[in-house]
């Protein structure tokens, strides 16, 4: 099993890092983070693909894509260590 840190570099976005944040400061934020996750995978589900093949159809299925890309790049950045 590789060390705390090393698990920590694998997972973590490393924008945090090269916007100035320490490894020490997102710690200090993980049980936010945490009930953030929480609330994205009970309250905010991925939305499911667009059956209805009605004029405009393209345009929901590219919303549907864009807001469950949001939901995975969001849960991506919060997440600092694997469970």
């Amino acid at each position: 099993m590789a060390p705390f840190d090393e698990r920590l570099r694998q997972v973590m976005d490393s924008r945090w890092i090269k916007n100035g944040y320490t490894k020490d400061e997102l710690m200090g934020y993980r049980n936010a983070f945490d009930a953030l996750k929480e609330i994205l995978v009970t309250d905010f589900k991925k939305k499911e693909a667009v059956r209805d093949y009605s004029p405009g159809w393209e345009y929901k299925q590219i919303a549907v894509n864009e807001y469950n890309s949001a939901l995975d790049d969001l849960m991506k950045l919060i997440t600092l260590t694997k469970d």
